[in-house]
């Protein structure tokens, strides 16, 4: 009996020892559109991330060279099929691989399109429809991603620069409440930068496109996921 408590304990440290020196590093990808993370300003949320991952000395690896001016849905989709491969410090990476190691992953839509048909325009039922055409198109780049990661994702919503157009305000409202629906399908957190930027647009937002105090509050939304769904699981 003597003998098998000791061996239990044996084993019990062992295993507490394992749990202390688990790999807890994080590799982190970022897709979309480098316009709507990056902003205005040249280190935008993404790179806010890394420092703060860098600082906990938990980063394993930044790959940020999957973004792009005016990427949309569909282009981060033909390229996840298509396999993109992207030079990354000597070495060349492929998309579908880069996906299976990320530990967590970062998604930004080009804002461009969508605020294009609102800015000064009349709002009709096509514009609701093309929303909804998106939202198909998402469910689909979601399903793709999921063959691959099953890590974490966070997707970053829309803001609302037309605040004082009633119209265009209930189309990102409809739109953020059809992404965010997708979003839960597939486990995804959803950060709806509409309630996050209200009533501080002019401050966060430089013509449309996220200032430097915006990228830093997008940032400290996905650090709060980080937090909770990386460090605490």
């Amino acid at each position: 009996m003597k003998k098998i408590l000791i061996a239990g304990l044996v084993l019990l440290i062992v295993f507490v020892i394992y749990l202390a020196n688990m790999d807890k590093k994080v590799y982190y990808l970022t897709l979309g559109s480098s316009v709507t993370s990056y902003g205005d300003n040249i280190n935008g949320y993404p790179f806010y991330i890394k420092n703060y991952l860098d600082d906990k000395k938990v980063l394993e690896k930044f790959v940020d060279n999957y973004t792009k001016k005016d990427y949309r849905i569909s282009d981060i989709l033909d390229d996840i099929k298509n396999n993109k491969k992207k030079n990354y410090g000597g070495k060349t990476i492929s998309l579908k691989n880069a996906l299976i190691k990320a530990d967590l992953v970062t998604i930004s839509i080009d804002s461009n399109d969508i605020f294009n048909k609102l800015n000064g325009n009349i709002i009709t039922n096509d514009i609701y429809n093309y929303v909804d055409e998106l939202a198909n198109n998402l469910e689909k780049l979601f399903k793709e991603i999921r063959e691959y990661c099953k890590e974490d994702v966070v997707m970053i919503g829309y803001y609302n620069p037309y605040y004082d157009n009633y119209q265009a305000t209930e189309v990102i409202e409809y739109l953020n409440k059809k992404y965010k629906e997708v979003a839960l399908e597939y486990n995804v957190e959803y950060i709806n930068l509409q309630n996050e930027f209200n009533g501080m647009i002019d401050e966060l937002t430089t013509d449309t496109l996220p200032s430097e105090k915006g990228s830093k509050v997008i940032a400290d939304l996905v650090i709060e996921v980080i937090d909770k769904k990386v460090f605490e699981a």
